[in-house]
């Protein structure tokens, strides 16, 4: 059994640091905290489960400390392993910041790029451009996630995060991307059977296809500013691809983005209704933790990000 956080204060510096000479070991050990799975830390990396898990055990046996614990579902980082990590990884991202900058001299794109972005926005939007992105950064490794929630720039260390926003928070460098207007759309079939809103509170009458997470009550653009209206409706998901296909069925009126609905407006599948009301008071960012010209790898990413959304209206 492995001792405790005692008996690794007793053990000499230099064996302590003789942890820190295989930088290797030391990145798969970030990623598996990070990861919590050694298969999965493995897939990524191209390496095996067993080398992996032999590359753990090893540091646990130089420090003579267990650093992560072993349960059916997935691994948990200890005390000693968070420490280890804490360290690690500050390690790991200044020499990463090294590279970068060196290579931001030769004006080519290197290293590890982190990016999040809106579920469907990226799975839409970003996905389709990927691969020629990728093409044309071979040195470049790019971790993607396309995620319902908002994650944390520091705590989850993301490059660059796409936003929709109408204010960003103090201290992150937003860049805009695109304008990000909604607008109320139904299907010809409904409005026929139900009739045509004709001012906002009409709304409050008809049955309303939902967004979960969003609140039920739908903001309107009214004598310069917004307003909100109370609304309901038989069917609410968190997916606008499922919104969109019960909308065009005729069973409701929703709210949607304008670059999801544009092309069913201009077919005449859906019907703009309340144009003067809808809302236009957010954008598409581009949110960094520093500057995009930084280095070689930010640059390219925001490039790449605008060529996205050049054509979103």
């Amino acid at each position: 059994m492995m001792g405790s956080g005692v008996s690794w204060l007793t053990q000499s510096g230099s064996e302590i640091a003789g942890v820190f000479e295989d930088l290797n070991t030391l990145r798969i050990f970030v990623r598996t905290v990070e990861i919590g799975n050694f298969s999965e830390v493995a897939r990524r990396m191209g390496a095996t489960p067993a080398m992996v898990s032999k590359r753990i055990a090893g540091l646990e046996g130089k420090l003579g400390q267990r650093l992560l614990n072993r349960n059916t579902r997935r691994l948990v980082v200890t005390e000693v392993g968070q420490l280890l990590y804490d360290h690690a990884m500050r390690a790991l991202l200044e020499l990463d910041h090294a590279v970068e900058e060196m290579s931001s001299m030769q004006n080519q794109a290197t290293g590890h790029l982190r990016i999040t972005a809106p579920a469907m926005l990226g799975g839409e939007i970003i996905a389709p451009r990927l691969p020629t992105f990728l093409q044309q950064n071979p040195l470049l490794s790019l971790d993607i996630i396309f995620a319902a929630e908002k994650l944390d720039l520091y705590e989850a260390r993301i490059d660059i995060a796409v936003r929709i926003a109408d204010t960003i928070d103090p201290g992150l460098v937003a860049i805009k991307l695109a304008p990000y207007s909604r607008v109320f759309v139904a299907a010809p079939a409904y409005l026929k059977s139900h009739g045509v809103p004709g001012m906002p509170e009409d709304l409050m009458d008809h049955n309303c296809l939902i967004t979960r997470g969003s609140t039920l009550r739908w903001p309107v653009k009214r004598d310069g500013g917004i307003d909100y209206i109370h609304v309901k409706g038989n069917f609410t998901s968190d997916s606008g691809p499922a919104l969109r296909l019960v909308c065009l069925a005729g069973l409701g009126i929703m709210m949607a983005p304008r670059w999801m609905v544009a092309h069913d407006i201009k077919s005449g599948d859906l019907v703009e209704v309340l144009p003067g009301n809808s809302i236009d008071n957010r954008a598409v960012y581009a949110v960094l933790l520093q500057r995009s010209d930084a280095s070689a790898k930010l640059r390219a990413a925001v490039e790449f990000l605008r060529g996205c959304f050049a054509h979103m209206h």
